[in-house]
């Protein structure tokens, strides 16, 4: 049992930083705070210790601490310094601010010209995505 703890952590490691990009990143409320996977890191990160403290091949134990340790800190460093690395707002028109002569592909992918929607009042929402 001894012996496997040492792999745990890592396994853990992975588990919680894949299953962040294939399911939970699905919902709100685990996407904008993953707390799932931040708990299942520290897990991962206590058993890997747990695992090095208790090993007799001080090598390959720490070698899975390191991987650990590695994925945890990607993962920290993804969700808090990359992906808050937002361009600035420098070029954002303004409230009021006339509408650009641009167009635009609607839904059937035909041309709309922007000028044309905008005889009265438009309001343009842009989401931040990843595709």
């Amino acid at each position: 049992m001894l012996g496997r703890m040492v792999w745990l952590g890592p396994l853990l490691a992975i588990v919680g930083v894949l299953s962040y990009f294939t399911i939970f990143v699905n919902w709100p409320i685990t996407r904008d705070v993953p707390w799932v996977n931040l708990l299942l890191l520290a897990f991962a990160v206590g058993a890997s210790i747990a695992g090095f403290a208790r090993a007799r091949r001080r090598v390959l134990a720490s070698a899975g601490l390191a991987l650990t340790l590695f994925l945890s800190g990607f993962f920290v460093w993804y969700c808090y310094v990359f992906s808050y690395d937002l361009p600035s707002a420098e070029l954002a028109l303004d409230v009021g601010a006339p509408v650009p002569a641009i167009a635009l592909r609607d839904d059937r992918g035909q041309d709309v010209e922007l000028s044309a929607l905008a005889s009265d009042k438009l309001v343009l929402v842009f989401f931040r995505g990843h595709w």
